[in-house]
């Protein structure tokens, strides 16, 4: 019976929101607070039900259901009067604004983890003792009134920005992600992949990248992306002669970079679009060429380790039937008109996800082995609400964080602060700024670490010239990487556990791989080239000149150029030579290519001289 509640509320959840993006949301509070209100509901009733739990903990969960629907119900009784009270704020909002923060935060720390729990903790200890502290943090002070009516009542706590798009935006893609990976359309792609790249010297690592890189746009988790892809991935890899370790790290570091890689970007894209008021559009556009330089990389390094190694791609007996993969082809065209949807007609992000979810689930049922039945349904309907549950669960929690940031003033006063240790110069405040996403990305969501960083440093890097979406990117790009960034690499440490390897050395390995996803940020904060800020030419000479460049940064991680083991003089040669190449510049550029020619044509001759003195 319990089941049948659970199942049937989360089915109200999902076709709730695909109402609301038809024929819009709910007026005022109203979407964001059954956005968030019924899915730590569904959440309580799921641990209600556990049957190892022990009675007080199953009674906390009831008392904690009881509690959210209460404090969301009062919230949206009062939401259409609110506005007549000139700011007054009642004992019964303090009472129901309590239950639901304690109850947000027992669900942030037992779905998203004790890390970002502990740090909102203490902005809600700031709030109440700033007065107390010293030199910079010191303000006046917040009373219980007036925390209750900024992160309870208002629209710059809980209920801000960030809960606003995962309860608008989000959520639909979360769903078609759900769709996907539950008709087989996720395993599509991994079969077009393996098409493509999987005959070739290493093979599976390739399609590993690849496929890892279309689901990974979609379900906007790395560690998700590495469970489902890697399943299949990781066994091929080990069958070809890669290592536990290297084949673990190919998966995490490709899993990790879906979440930059267009056109859906996880979730945190809609964020951003929604932060710098600005088409969702436009960030597909701005974040296409380094997220392309990023996987190209990675495919190059396995490429080279493989060159190096001597191993093989897939057997032609294990290929997938080719006719049978592109027969399905069709499946391919969500994706496709997603981006015309955005690009070209221009739509709106809810409308878009709304029309690709449509077109995806008429598109299945083309063909027997994608089509629904109803226990795939009742997957896809479950699928939906665990992949809405830490997004919608960490947007609200953070929204205190950000309420706390905007009434005390602490965001302009931390700008400060980073801008004076930087003594004005843009790469230490960047090194500063990357430091503290990396830091933070490690212990919560890409999402939450995104809107911490967001209102404390994002801030100082537009005060020192930075094109803010530059800045931003800049920020995303290193919460996302700190996935797979050593010594709490999650995404590793998921891969480890499929390839059976060692967990810190998948991590150093995946952190190499990746090591151009550390170098783009700075690239194209200095230069707004590679963000397509610029006319035509000047792009595809800077993308062109920074594909060479990444591969001169694969080679120096693999220690070997085109075919032939390179030495430590010319690794680092390599290196300095991919710097130049990345930076968009036309002096750069020719000095590298130059570089690159003299190493392969010295190369070419001392290897024709020593073939000639052995004959």
């Amino acid at each position: 019976m319990w089941q049948k509640i659970i199942f049937a509320i989360s089915l109200f959840y999902v076709f709730f929101h695909i109402y609301t993006a038809a024929f819009g949301v709910v007026s005022g509070v109203g979407q964001k607070a059954l956005h968030i209100g019924i899915v730590m509901v569904i959440y309580y009733l799921r641990e209600f039900v556990k049957i190892d739990r022990k009675m007080p903990a199953r009674l906390w969960d009831i008392l904690c259901c009881v509690g959210v629907i209460a404090s969301i119900a009062y919230l949206i009784r009062i939401d259409a009067t609110y506005a007549l009270r000139a700011g007054i704020t009642y004992t019964s909002d303090i009472i129901f604004g309590i239950i639901l923060i304690v109850t947000l935060l027992d669900c942030t720390r037992r779905i998203v983890g004790n890390s970002l729990c502990i740090v909102i903790s203490a902005f809600i200890l700031y709030a109440f003792v700033g007065q107390y502290l010293p030199s910079f943090l010191k303000y006046s002070g917040m009373s219980l009134k007036r925390f209750i009516n900024v992160m309870y009542l208002g629209t710059d706590g809980i209920f801000g920005t960030a809960l606003y798009s995962s309860a608008a935006f989000i959520v639909l893609f979360i769903i078609l992600g759900a769709v996907m990976q539950e008709t087989g359309v996720g395993a599509f792609f991994t079969d077009l992949a393996t098409l493509g790249f999987g005959k070739y010297c290493g093979g599976p690592a390739k399609v590993a990248v690849v496929a890892s890189g279309f689901f990974g746009s979609i379900s906007g988790s790395a560690i998700a992306n590495v469970i489902s892809t890697g399943t299949f991935t990781i066994p091929m890899m080990k069958e070809v002669g890669f290592d536990n370790e290297y084949a673990g790290a190919v998966e995490a570091a490709a899993s990790t970079g879906g979440q930059f890689m267009p056109p859906v970007m996880g979730a945190t894209a809609f964020l951003i679009a929604e932060i710098l008021n600005i088409s969702y559009y436009e960030i597909v556009k701005a974040a296409a060429i380094p997220a392309i330089l990023y996987y190209v990389g990675i495919l190059l390094t396995v490429h080279l380790n493989a060159k190096k190694n001597g191993l093989k791609g897939i057997p032609p007996e294990k290929m997938p039937d080719k006719k049978a993969v592109l027969s399905k082809v069709y499946l391919a065209l969500p994706l496709i008109a997603l981006l015309i949807m955005m690009g070209y007609f221009r739509m709106t992000v809810s409308r878009a996800g709304l029309y690709t979810i449509a077109m995806t689930l008429i598109l299945v049922e083309l063909s027997p082995d994608t089509r629904i039945n109803y226990q795939s349904f009742r997957r896809i309907i479950d699928g939906s609400v665990n992949g809405v549950l830490p997004v919608a669960v960490a947007c609200a929690a953070v929204g205190i964080i950000t309420g706390v940031v905007m009434a005390t003033g602490i965001a302009f006063r931390l700008s400060g602060i980073l801008l004076e240790l930087s003594q004005g110069i843009t790469w230490v405040l960047l090194v500063l700024t990357m430091v503290a996403s990396l830091i933070m990305g490690m212990g919560m969501p890409t999402t939450a670490a995104y809107m911490v960083l967001v209102v404390l440093v994002v801030p100082a890097l537009v005060d020192l010239g930075v094109q803010p979406l530059a800045a931003h990117l800049f920020v995303l790009y290193f919460g996302v990487i700190s996935n797979i960034t050593p010594p709490v690499a999650l995404a590793a440490y998921a891969a480890a556990g499929l390839s059976k390897g060692n967990p810190n050395k998948t991590g150093f390995v995946a952190f190499r791989l990746a090591i151009s996803g550390f170098v783009l940020p700075f690239m194209f904060v200095y230069n707004n080239v590679l963000l397509m800020q610029g006319g035509m030419f000047e792009v595809i000479r800077a993308f062109l000149s920074a594909l060479l460049g990444v591969y001169c940064l694969s080679c120096t991680v693999e220690k070997y150029f085109v075919k032939w083991k390179a030495s430590i003089p010319e690794t680092l040669i390599l290196l300095g030579t991919s710097i130049l190449l990345i930076h968009p510049g036309v002096i750069t550029d020719l000095i590298g290519i130059a570089i690159i020619a003299v190493l392969y044509v010295a190369h070419t001759a001392f290897s024709r001289r020593k073939a000639a003195g052995v004959n």
